[in-house]
């Protein structure tokens, strides 16, 4: 598997919707929630009462809020793939490495991650309008 650079990572405190397969174990398959904890364009740190088994792939939205107060949320969709699980806060923080965006998710992911933590985006923006 070809090797992914060490993007930055932002602080997060955005909503994540995720399907685990669990059949391994026994369990129903079920959309469970988390919050992301960290995030880059590659990938995200998910803190959520289900421990994510290491090596699987999972299929997630991460709800990225609007900056306007009216606008809705923009849901990312994101397969992944679970690299590590720690206990965090007496529950689970999992690591996923990001393996395929829907749609145009990437763009609006790596847009939403300027807006809010490149110092230099607005004046980027103004400078070519």
């Amino acid at each position: 598997m070809e090797s992914k650079p060490n993007l930055p990572r932002y602080p997060a405190n955005w909503g994540v919707r995720f399907l685990c397969d669990c059949k391994k174990l026994d369990k129903a398959i079920n959309i469970h929630k988390g919050i992301a904890r960290e995030i880059s364009s590659n990938s995200v740190c998910i803190l959520s009462d289900h421990q994510i088994c290491q090596q699987k792939k999972i299929a997630m939205h991460v709800m990225i809020p609007s900056l306007l107060s009216d606008a809705p949320q923009k849901i990312v969709k994101i397969i992944g793939n679970s690299i590590s699980t720690m206990v965090k806060e007496g529950m689970f923080l999992t690591e996923i490495e990001f393996l395929h965006f829907e749609e145009d998710g990437l763009k609006v992911l790596e847009k939403n991650l300027h807006q809010r933590f490149d110092p230099h985006y607005y004046g980027q923006t103004a400078q070519q309008a």
